[in-house]
């Protein structure tokens, strides 16, 4: 932004800025030395900072793995000969330090493969005790205090320096819909994270096409099991929910909409229709949400009060009330 400002509107601004700036702030910060020899502030920094120690990899590689042999075998949970008692409650001092070791770690480029494949195997340890009890608690990113969307956002920043887009872009979207969740976080926040990796239109595309074929993998592979039951339903539902969310990204309203009602299963039609219409308000298209309110009643489907409210509000108002409820 300030990059072509003139000298005399730059000196205009930063007189302005140092007016704000608490006195505290300045003194702790010194901003003082740096007004007046910012090449010489610049440089004492860069010999003060301290270098950032790596811990031994070796050393996290091998407590890593072992912890989660442990956890699996449900010694922090259930009475073993391995972990004493008092030990057990640990397991979330130990959770945090090899989180923040393995973080550390990806600033290390000769180990970065290995660091990414623990740190997702560390996510998924921990998604899985959301669903099973590997520990004393079945809330366990909320336990070790790192949000799960936050731990997610970690593994995926690792694999996409390691890996191509045609490699971790569908491991990111199977880790989304093949890993349980915690009682704080929707598949749909997980589906964010990974939107904020996709900065470009081909990645976006490429997203898409990935989650399109990794739902028909899933289907085909149920419908050879004749197994259709609620979790496959749930899974292809996200995918389909991701692959709206990437599209409309895009600006391609009209080929998410489509792609939703042609592929979201329920077996309820009114279900269908709330979810499609919920998702139409959160992106603010009223006229859309209009049209497919509308061709609803043509079809014989009764929509739940909410809606009918939410339509009535529209016609009354010409925007969509604060809440669609």
């Amino acid at each position: 932004m300030i990059q072509d400002y003139p000298a005399d509107k730059l000196r205009l601004i930063i007189g302005e800025l140092y007016k704000i700036l608490p006195k505290k702030i300045i003194e702790e910060k010194e901003v003082d030395a740096l007004l007046k020899d910012p090449d010489g502030f610049l440089e004492n920094r860069r010999k003060n900072r301290k270098a950032v120690e790596l811990p031994d990899f070796e050393e996290v590689k091998e407590e890593t793995e072992l912890f989660i042999e442990n956890a699996k075998q449900q010694y922090y949970f259930a009475p073993n000969r391995v972990i004493p008692k008092k030990d057990r409650p640990k397991w979330r001092f130990i959770v945090k330090r090899l989180y923040k070791d393995l973080l550390t770690l990806t600033g290390d480029t000769n180990h970065l493969p290995q660091v990414s494949e623990l740190l997702e195997k560390l996510y998924c340890l921990l998604c899985e005790a959301c669903g099973v009890y590997l520990f004393s608690s079945d809330d366990p990113f909320a336990s070790v205090g790192i949000e799960q969307s936050e731990f997610y956002r970690q593994v995926i920043a690792a694999k996409k320096q390691v890996f191509l887009p045609g490699e971790w872009i569908p491991a990111a979207i199977r880790l989304i819909v093949e890993n349980h969740v915690d009682r704080n976080t929707l598949p749909t926040d997980l589906m964010y994270v990974l939107v904020e990796f996709l900065n470009t239109a081909p990645l976006k595309e490429q997203a898409a096409e990935q989650a399109d074929r990794l739902r028909r993998e899933y289907l085909k592979s149920s419908l050879q099991r004749r197994q259709i039951g609620y979790a496959e339903e749930r899974r292809n539902n996200d995918l389909v929910e991701l692959v709206l969310i990437l599209q409309m990204a895009l600006g391609e309203y009209e080929k998410a909409i489509s792609y939703f009602k042609a592929h979201y299963v329920d077996s309820q039609a009114e279900v269908s229709l709330y979810v499609l219409l919920r998702w139409l308000f959160h992106y603010g298209l009223k006229d859309l949400w209009l049209r497919e309110y509308e061709a609803t009643l043509d079809h014989g489907i009764q929509p739940r009060k909410a809606l009918r409210n939410t339509d009535q509000y529209i016609r009354e108002t010409g925007k969509f009330p604060e809440y669609m409820g």
